[in-house]
């Protein structure tokens, strides 16, 4: 048995644990040689003595060392013979925490990301979280996390001295995109930089077995590179060396480092809604419409849950796995988008305003998810589809900064 272009051209790939839902369910292969321009193709896969057909296999993403094992689901519903049922993500760092005893660290703790790490741990952690977790921002100041805690956060020049030291780094701590216009490119990078040189001598000192570190879709060049030119990209150009450095330091502290590469997320916690497309059309259905869509051509997006993205990423971090991945999610054309949000206030498709014009460039903002939904099969983390997501960003951000407001 066999494929025939086996032999010709191939190359071999350690492969353990990869999961594939290119065809009517997952499929779990171990070591197995490739032909290198395998696009789509029969392809028998023997693991086990055990012969499986995987259907229109594309293109492999980086490699991914797993332990093998039979995924438990795929990520977006379709079961395998375990049968384990799905778990959110609070539950997912419950298990990974459980019988640790891990001092977690969280920079950027005032930020989205940094908001709900903390939200996650504290309730994961429950009457240890205080003794475990501690967060960091730009001044010391009191947050309240979402199970109605008050929880103090420390400015972030006292990671350096934090006693005891924190085993796991959770780094989210980055300016903006949108301070670049406000500071301008000299301002922003200087500020950012000071801020990767503080917490690169933290891991330093401390020596953390886990880094997780928040990096952006925007390293991706639009010519299929990374991006490099600081002038003209500093947001992407620092996110890049970012992701660099803390590789390089974790590993020369000995531990492990993973880097979601963040596309569009949704979820509790957003903050400044009027930057994202997402939350900006909530904010004006919220109030009744019109919901305007400014693009006039095709734009697409993918988003997923920013809780899904920190707990994976930490889970990865805990499990001893180097990661690298773009996030994930259901891909959605700016005005499929409107209508969701729409019908989830509503609204009927009267109420979005929209000039279109199919034949202009397509904006296309899309990551390859592949990594990131293998990992939550993986892991057993049940992915919400997009309609949830945005049911619970409007929550938020009908409730959320009114009842979780900081002093």
């Amino acid at each position: 048995m066999g494929h025939p272009e086996i032999g010709k051209g191939r190359r071999e790939i350690a492969c353990y644990g990869f999961i594939f839902a290119h065809g009517c369910r997952p499929f779990v292969f171990g070591r197995m040689a490739l032909p290198s321009h395998v696009c789509s193709v029969d392809l028998e896969v023997c693991r086990d003595d055990s012969w499986y057909l995987l259907r229109q296999l594309v293109p492999l993403p980086p490699l991914l060392h797993l332990t093998p094992r039979i995924p438990r689901r795929h990520p977006r519903g379709q079961m395998t013979n375990s049968e384990r049922t799905y778990v959110r993500p609070v539950d997912l760092i419950a298990d990974a925490l459980r019988g640790t005893d891990e001092i977690v660290a969280v920079t950027g703790a005032t930020g989205w990301f940094g908001a709900v790490a903390l939200d996650l741990l504290y309730e994961a952690l429950g009457d240890h979280a205080p003794g475990r977790v501690v967060g960091y921002a730009s001044s010391a100041r009191e947050v309240a996390v979402s199970n109605g805690r008050t929880v103090t956060v420390r400015p972030l020049v006292d990671l350096a001295s934090q006693d005891p030291p924190p085993t796991t780094l959770l780094h989210f701590a980055f300016l903006t995109r949108d301070k670049v216009a406000a500071l301008g490119v000299d301002a922003y990078t200087s500020q950012n930089v000071a801020i990767t040189a503080t917490v690169l001598g933290a891991i330093a000192k401390h020596g953390p077995r886990n880094v997780v570190v928040m990096s952006s879709g925007a390293v991706h060049s639009r010519t299929g590179g990374l991006v490099s030119d600081l002038t003209a990209d500093p947001y992407g150009t620092l996110k890049h060396m970012d992701e660099l450095v803390f590789r390089a330091a974790a590993r020369d502290a000995g531990g492990v480092c993973v880097i979601p590469r963040v596309f569009s997320v949704a979820g509790a916690r957003m903050t400044k809604p009027g930057l994202y497309a997402l939350g900006s059309m909530i904010e004006m259905a919220r109030v009744g419409g019109p919901i305007e869509v400014r693009a006039r051509g095709p734009v697409f997006r993918s988003y997923c849950g920013v809780d899904e993205v920190v707990a994976l990423a930490l889970w990865a971090a805990l499990s001893g796995r180097e990661a690298v991945f773009d996030t994930c999610g259901t891909v959605v054309e700016i005005g499929d988008l409107a209508r969701l949000v729409a019908k989830a206030h509503g609204l009927d498709v009267d109420a979005i305003r929209r000039t279109w014009d199919p034949d202009e460039v397509p904006d296309r903002y899309v990551g390859d998810g592949r990594i990131m939904e293998e990992l939550a099969a993986e892991s057993g983390l049940s992915l919400s589809p997009l309609p949830v997501l945005i049911r619970q960003t409007s929550d938020w951000l009908e409730r959320g900064p009114e009842e979780h407001a900081t002093p």
